[in-house]
């Protein structure tokens, strides 16, 4: 891919975009497959000597859904560039982005200028907005978000909209941001509903998401269907493997000490923790219709997106709002462990608790969606018990150093 932005200095985000990208793909499966190698299974738990599949690969450009930009400049000549830029360029015709994605933030612009909006001033903490958001659906709908300080130029904005939502048709949800905080956070946690609709649909592998502003949505929704894709196949074997071996060692989960046996002929259960807005549960759910899908999250915005996913699409997956955690804890003294887990925890990982349960549990079949392998590699050191049998390097994040890794995780002898 070549950028004018990253040639001229002007913008060095992607701080491999000099390296091509079959060398990016490699050298990241490299690292990866290195840094997981004391956790691969023994000789004969793993259903092949070299567990890794071939890499998820992504589009070299224009595969970003999402569009963080900062606004800098002045009211009458607003500049859009990325978050934590000095240099300060306009970055709208950056060209991770799908093409539509820089008349949409033409039009924010555009926006600003009519409705006299003064960028914020980090340095002197003075003016009112500071990021304008923007997500793409592979149909080529937007979803347009305002980051503001206050509500102080609320009314300007609804009086100036229309114009926008004329000029830019493909903008189907309009929200405001309120952040007043001065942090490098990119938003606060009130949403104001400015105009169309709370969520936009998001095709994604075999389902259709639907995001909402303050919830999670990957980054590169093409790989990020393939990932659902390759978890909800990996489950699927388990329980097709579970169904070929009725012997009484894989006929339950070994639930732990004291915790309740599944009844005899139970529908197979998985449990999604962190499941956002439904990814992997709903893949999971298509794959395997007679299964009980549980998905936890603690993001009731995800939740909700998540819910209006399945009663859309007629899947029979059950969504909480949790913590994760607490919940599965909780749930597996009552009803016993489930038969599979699918865990894609955010970038800190899994952490000592919910590792100390997935090891004690006697969850025989785990499947985890990493956006940081190195604290994948922290959470598998506390869990001896599980180890990698199969697994793939996700080009989630192309011309970066950060790395997306998917594992199938079977329970084999303490270590």
């Amino acid at each position: 891919m070549r950028c004018h932005h990253f040639e001229s200095g002007e913008c060095r985000s992607c701080t491999l975009l000099d390296v091509p990208h079959r060398r990016q793909i490699a050298d990241g499966s490299a690292r990866v497959r290195e840094l997981l190698a004391p956790y691969l299974a023994p000789t004969g738990i793993a259903a092949a000597p070299d567990p890794w599949l071939a890499p998820i690969p992504s589009a070299e450009s224009r595969f970003r859904a999402r569009a963080k930009m900062a606004v800098t400049g002045t009211a009458a000549a607003p500049v859009l560039t990325l978050p934590g830029q000095k240099l300060g360029a306009d970055l709208c015709d950056c060209p991770l982005y799908p093409r539509s994605v820089e008349a949409v933030l033409e039009g924010a612009k555009a926006l600003i200028r009519r409705a006299q909006v003064p960028p914020y001033d980090v340095a002197r903490r003075r003016g009112e907005i500071k990021n304008v958001l923007v997500t793409v659906t592979p149909d080529g709908e937007h979803q347009v978000r305002l980051v503001l300080r206050s509500e102080r130029a609320l009314d300007r904005i609804r009086e100036h909209l229309p114009a926008l939502l004329s000029a830019q048709p493909s903008i189907v949800s309009v929200s405001a941001n309120l952040h007043p905080e001065h942090t490098s956070q990119v938003e606060g946690q009130r949403e104001i509903h400015l105009a169309g609709t709370e969520s936009i649909p998001v095709r994604t592998g075999e389902v259709t998401l639907f995001a909402r502003p303050q919830s999670f949505l990957q980054t590169n929704t093409e790989v990020a269907g393939r990932l659902y894709r390759q978890g909800a196949a990996w489950i699927a074997q388990s329980a097709s493997d579970r169904a070929a071996d009725p012997s009484p060692e894989r006929d339950s989960p070994h639930p732990a000490p004291d915790s309740p046996h599944p009844e005899e002929g139970s529908p197979y259960r998985v449990w999604d923790l962190y499941c956002g807005l439904g990814g992997f549960a709903l893949h999971t759910a298509l794959a395997l219709p007679d299964a009980e899908v549980t998905g936890v999250e603690a993001s009731a915005h995800a939740i909700d997106g998540a819910r209006e996913a399945a009663a859309a699409q007629d899947l029979p997956v059950t969504f909480l709002t949790a913590d994760a955690t607490g919940w599965a804890a909780e749930r597996a003294a009552e009803t016993g462990p489930p038969d599979a887990v699918i865990v894609n925890p955010p970038r800190r990982g899994l952490g000592r608790h919910l590792s100390a349960w997935l090891e004690n549990s006697g969850v025989r079949d785990v499947v985890y969606s990493s956006c940081n392998p190195t604290t994948l590699a922290a959470d598998l050191a506390q869990m001896p018990s599980l180890r990698i049998v199969a697994g793939r390097w996700v080009d989630m994040f192309p011309h970066t150093e950060h790395a997306e890794v998917i594992v199938r995780l079977q329970r084999t002898d303490p270590a």
